[in-house]
């Protein structure tokens, strides 16, 4: 149900903070929260609710897809009909250009006037607000028809859906299932939140993430002592905003043994304390069981800081920051793919470990690689563990001086290789891997004259900058100093929770919270380790491209080569 709103005002909220601040204090609460993910069928498949499912993916419970019609004669169909396009999947709305389409949550629809209130019973002041009074029959209505309470047409991109009687009130039972209660981790007084924390990771990273979410949450609380007084004494336009207010709570969900037991961890803590949402993790390798663990229960889970991320299949509810190390080698298969036929025919030689960092890497530049045109690749695979073999310059040779050497290694690794080389030359050029070694990655082989590039999805090195404010931040809560990027990429992931928490005032609906999470990647001033952070509807991979660095050796560091590289999808 759409309506239509100054372009002057819709455009800039999708931009701005500050004005997106303003709507949520003066429109979203004429929104309901969204209650799919607590009533019961959160993480269920669509099926298991026929409404669900035809709110989300325009199937009806037949199996036949929903069909509508614009006013303009415009047909749409199954997906392309789904109510959630335009509501979104919380149901909350959203705004685009000029249009703006309202929410259709079932407190949104049968009560718009109870929402504005400061209290139970309270309702809005006579004319703040004007939005009618649905009943089943006049929804029905609405949605066949595409006519208000009042008698007044939708805008003409509402469709009108043809839909059997019984068809239609699944739908509706659905919509009012949409405002019932706040999510599980969410009191009267509290919200929790979780972390997960790979017990493999060293424990100096494990504190560094730590320390962080800690401490900022305890900012957090700190910051805001007196909201449920302000609840009670504010004007009606502020009590909400201070209603909404919350004590953090903040636990640790540790993972130990073998991965495939890590559902079953996960599952177990929360039984015990169910929370709102994850912030930020941690791990050695990939993020699959936890990944797996959200989409079942249906728990956002923000940033992690993971080099393997989940890239193929069902994600909906983890928001990564890219798509780590198949990111970087999607974008060095492209740039070999623009370098001179000498170098992109070969032979190109990747080496890495056999653990399941190494193999993601080599499995995606393995196939970026073909889709860019870059031939004669050799893999070289190194055990999971120990040093690297005594033969291993023959075997990158492989009876053919190679054109181009990748080496998927951690920084370690590299230190290792150059002792073992005993500061011979490597043939070609090299590339490095930024996720796994480090700026310091070219000096850790310990060639003076090497041709070494590194492959860099993060922001620009540079001195000063926006992350010095992380580093002042850090410095003046004496929170010991450790790995740069994990600290300011958990910074960012707690920030940008507490933010968009801020907008949403008391609507506790997890689909809401990513909804508000996409809006606000691009436009919070909250630095993190990445560059050009953005995140469309349903995506979750906010940086999306790499640069590529040359080694300057004699204290000249690492200088781009060309510009932002955004890989192909495959």
């Amino acid at each position: 149900m759409t309506g239509r709103v100054r372009t002057s005002f819709a455009a800039p909220w999708m931009r701005r903070s500050s004005v997106a601040l303003l709507l949520s204090l003066f429109l979203l609460p004429a929104m309901a929260l969204s209650s799919s993910d607590r009533d019961g069928m959160a993480g269920a498949p669509n099926g298991a609710n026929p409404g669900m499912r035809m709110y989300r993916e325009g199937i009806l419970p037949s199996g036949e897809k929903m069909r509508g019609e614009t006013s303009g004669g415009v047909l749409f169909s199954g997906a392309m009909a789904a109510c959630a396009n335009c509501h979104r999947r919380s149901g909350m709305g959203s705004a685009e250009g000029g249009t703006g389409v309202r929410p259709v949550t079932g407190a949104a629809l049968y009560r718009p006037e109870e929402v504005w209130g400061v209290g139970p019973g309270r309702k809005a002041p006579r004319g703040s607000q004007n939005w009618p009074v649905y009943t089943d029959k006049t929804l029905a209505r609405a949605i066949r028809d595409g006519v208000n309470p009042a008698g007044r047409r939708f805008d003409p991109a509402m469709p009108r859906y043809t839909m059997k009687d019984a068809d239609l009130a699944l739908l509706i039972a659905y919509l009012k299932s949409m405002s019932a209660t706040s999510a599980p981790g969410v009191t009267e007084n509290v919200i929790r939140f979780a972390t997960v924390v790979d017990t493999r990771v060293s424990p100096d990273r494990r504190n560094a993430m730590l320390d962080v979410l800690r401490i900022y949450t305890r900012d957090k609380n700190a910051g805001a002592r007196n909201e449920a007084l302000r609840a009670r004494v504010a004007p009606w336009t502020d009590a909400r905003r201070f209603r909404a207010y919350r004590t953090w709570e903040l636990d640790a969900w540790e993972l130990s043994g073998p991965e495939e037991t890590w559902e079953a961890q996960l599952a177990a803590y929360y039984r015990r304390r169910p929370v709102f949402a994850l912030i930020g993790g941690i791990s050695a390798g990939g993020w699959g069981p936890v990944h797996r663990f959200c989409e079942r229960h249906g728990v956002p889970c923000l940033f992690p800081n993971v080099d393997v991320p989940v890239v193929s299949g069902p994600g909906y509810y983890t928001v990564y920051f890219s798509r780590g190390v198949v990111l970087e080698a999607g974008a060095l298969a492209r740039h070999l793919g623009g370098e001179p036929e000498s170098i992109r025919r070969g032979p190109v030689v990747q080496v890495y470990r056999d653990d399941e960092t190494g193999r993601a890497a080599a499995d995606a530049f393995r196939e970026s690689a073909t889709r860019s045109g870059v031939s004669g690749l050799r893999d070289v695979r190194l055990p999971v563990a120990g040093d690297p073999p005594g033969r291993i310059l023959e075997e990158m040779q492989g009876g053919t001086r190679p054109a181009t050497v990748v080496l998927w290694l951690s920084g370690s690794d590299l230190r290792r290789l150059g002792i073992r080389r005993g500061g011979m030359a490597f043939p070609g050029r090299v590339y490095l891997s930024s996720t796994l070694a480090g700026t310091e990655a070219a000096a850790a082989l310990g060639v003076p004259k090497l041709d070494a590039y590194l492959v860099h999805p993060f922001a620009l090195p540079r001195k000063g900058g926006e992350r010095s404010r992380i580093r002042i931040w850090l410095k003046a809560r004496k929170v010991p100093p450790g790995e740069e990027r994990l600290q300011a990429n958990t910074f960012f992931a707690e920030a940008i929770a507490v933010g968009a928490l801020d907008l949403m005032l008391d609507f506790f609906s997890r689909d809401y919270l990513l909804e508000t999470v996409e809006h606000m990647a691009e436009i919070t001033v909250t630095p993190s380790a990445y560059a050009r952070l953005s995140l469309g509807p349903g995506q979750r991979f906010a940086s999306k491209g790499s640069y590529v660095l040359r080694y300057a050796p004699n204290g000249g560091g690492f200088l781009p080569v060309g510009g932002w590289i955004v890989p192909e999808s495959p």
